[in-house]
């Protein structure tokens, strides 16, 4: 037995070094170039492996889901489901539907568009559609994970390219979002008050309402960390090779959202070891954690690849202890001041975190398996700390840094989930000693009122980004002019080909004569030249990019459109 024990233990050390050396070899054997170009089709293919592996993690994991949904009282599990369709509904007309990061969305959104018809990675500088057939000619790499293009290139694939299946999609990753924290609150705590109460203020965030209904890559980072985080409570409630299984491969999918996607392990780890530690020993650990290294190879380097790019970070300078003072100060104070969240759930946070544990559920009188509350708030804590710490010590990671407060939706959960507990232990305590039984209603309307207090908020669209809001708004009128076998020069051709137009970006126009002269041959239907938010933007070299276009050809103006002091227009290019 002995023998065996160690035979197993040197085959897997072999596998781990042949794994390794594999991913060091492809990352050292190639520049950033060939990698980017490789990267373009292994990162769609893996996500494609790692999304079929869940497939077949969840239908084998059935049984387990089952029994942990009996354990709910059936009131309990309605409730949840109206909560989560309720989140649906404000994310679909309580929050404007709009863009707010131009053109990071459209360029995802171009990005699931080539996943699904190209099977490539990246967004099209130059591409075509003739009677309905897509073809990308010039496709550049993203310095951006593929995780949530993937996720949209299977929308994509059922219903083809839109706008507003995207802003669907996320409407509807809001509502789940909502259901994981109920599970997560539930599997932690079994206690069916907390759970619900962390459920309903998740659903009533303003700035998760707000960014729901954009097409943003952060509210399916969160929900994947979250389902990541839900499948390993799974395996410690159900210890087996099934749960183990689809905790894997969803933790593997979830790292692939957003460079800090993986700092989700902390709190997966520290589930791990302090509820179910006697898995480290397992040699069956190791060979998942071999499978979670192969399916996250191509994100590790993707990682390694992008890692020149400047991201707009001065003196390139992307992490450093300079931002620390004023991120700090602005992230803390988001969740104290009532401005953009609910400092009652702030409040509830700390209650949860602080008071005396509950030995029953308030509602159903239910024990509650008390050697798991501090360790569950520990895991709730790492999970806060790691997903607002690291914004901390970034450039652009301050929440009032442009459109960056969408990185506050990444810690929602534990903040929820804990302020679910606070809740219940208020509830808990008021039953007990002071025989309140009218406290559940009382937090209910409470919290509310408090949310309803921000729907003003959560309408506005907000000056924020307004001028190239409105390039998108005004390109989305001029594509209806364009006449069928056209093309259109523009500096954003992503959000042109979602709108099933053939587009390329305008400085073919300006330092490629030959294949401008190619491209007049090729769209009969002419070839147009689109007047956008860069043309008007004090750059010498983004101006002098448009004013060439329109000294070197004879244009005939279409349309055009005047926002404050920025100019929209449309022209038809023709040769001198």
């Amino acid at each position: 037995m002995q023998r065996i024990k160690c035979v197993n233990i040197i085959s897997i050390v072999i596998l781990y070094c042949i794994v390794l050396a594999g991913i060091f070899v492809w990352g050292y054997a190639y520049d950033n170039w060939h990698l980017k170009a490789q990267l373009k089709w292994a990162a769609p293919l893996i996500l494609e492996i790692n999304f079929f592996l869940i497939l077949i993690g969840v239908i084998i994991n059935r049984g387990a889901f089952k029994t942990e949904i009996q354990t709910i009282s059936k009131k309990t599990r309605i409730l949840a489901l109206v909560l989560a369709l309720t989140g649906v509904l404000l994310a679909l007309c309580v929050a404007p539907r709009t863009h707010r990061i131009f053109y990071d969305e459209d360029i995802y959104l171009n990005i699931g568009q080539n996943i699904a018809e190209l099977k490539r990675a990246g967004m099209c500088n130059e591409g075509e559609i003739i009677y309905g057939e897509y073809r990308c000619r010039q496709l550049e790499y993203n310095k951006e994970p593929n995780g949530w293009p993937f996720l949209i290139s299977i929308l994509f694939r059922i219903c083809g390219p839109s706008h507003g299946a995207a802003f669907l999609l996320n409407n509807i990753i809001w509502g789940a979002s909502v259901m994981v924290v109920f599970f997560i609150g539930w599997l932690l705590f079994r206690n069916e008050t907390a759970a619900l109460f962390g459920g309903l203020m998740f659903a009533f965030i303003p700035e998760g309402l707000r960014w729901a209904n954009t097409t943003s890559a952060e509210p399916a980072s969160a929900l994947f960390a979250g389902l990541a985080l839900l499948s390993m409570l799974v395996y410690i409630r159900h210890t087996g090779v099934k749960p183990l299984f689809l905790a894997t491969v969803l933790l593997a999918f979830a790292i692939q959202f957003r460079p800090e996607s993986g700092l989700i392990m902390l709190p997966m780890a520290i589930a791990l070891i302090t509820m179910a530690k006697n898995t480290l020993r397992q040699p069956k650990t190791y060979l998942f954690i071999l499978l979670l290294l192969i399916l996250i190879a191509p994100h590790l380097i993707h990682l390694y690849a992008v890692k020149a790019e400047g991201w707009g970070a001065p003196d390139g300078a992307k992490f450093a202890w300079r931002y620390f003072h004023g991120n700090f100060s602005v992230n803390a104070l988001f969740y104290l001041k009532n401005s953009r969240f609910a400092v009652i759930v702030t409040l509830f946070f700390f209650i949860g975190l602080g008071m005396p544990l509950i030995t029953h559920d308030p509602g159903t009188s239910k024990p509650v398996f008390k050697q798991f509350i501090w360790k569950a708030k520990a895991i709730l804590l790492a999970w806060f700390l790691a997903f607002w710490g690291i914004f901390i010590f970034f450039y652009a990671g301050s929440y009032n840094y442009g459109a960056d407060v969408r990185f506050s939706l990444l810690s929602y959960m534990p903040i929820t989930i804990t302020a679910g507990l606070g809740a219940a232990t208020i509830i808990h305590q008021g039953r007990l000693k002071l025989n309140w039984g009218w406290l559940p209603y009382g937090l209910l309307s409470l919290i509310l009122l408090q949310s309803l207090s921000f729907f003003p908020y959560i309408r506005t669209v907000s000056q924020e980004a307004w001028a190239a809001r409105y390039d998108h708004k005004y390109a989305e009128r001029m594509v209806h002019l364009l006449p069928s076998h056209s093309l259109v020069l523009t500096h954003n051709p992503n959000m042109f080909l979602l709108w099933g137009q053939s587009a390329a970006q305008a400085s073919l126009a300006t330092n490629n004569e030959a294949q401008i002269k190619h491209l007049f041959g090729r769209f009969k239907g002419g070839l147009y030249f689109h007047y956008n938010f860069w043309c008007n933007v004090q750059d010498p070299l983004q101006q002098s990019f448009c004013q060439k276009i329109l000294d070197s050809y004879r244009t005939k103006l279409i349309i055009s459109f005047s926002e404050r002091n920025y100019k929209y227009a449309l022209y038809q290019i023709e040769l001198k």
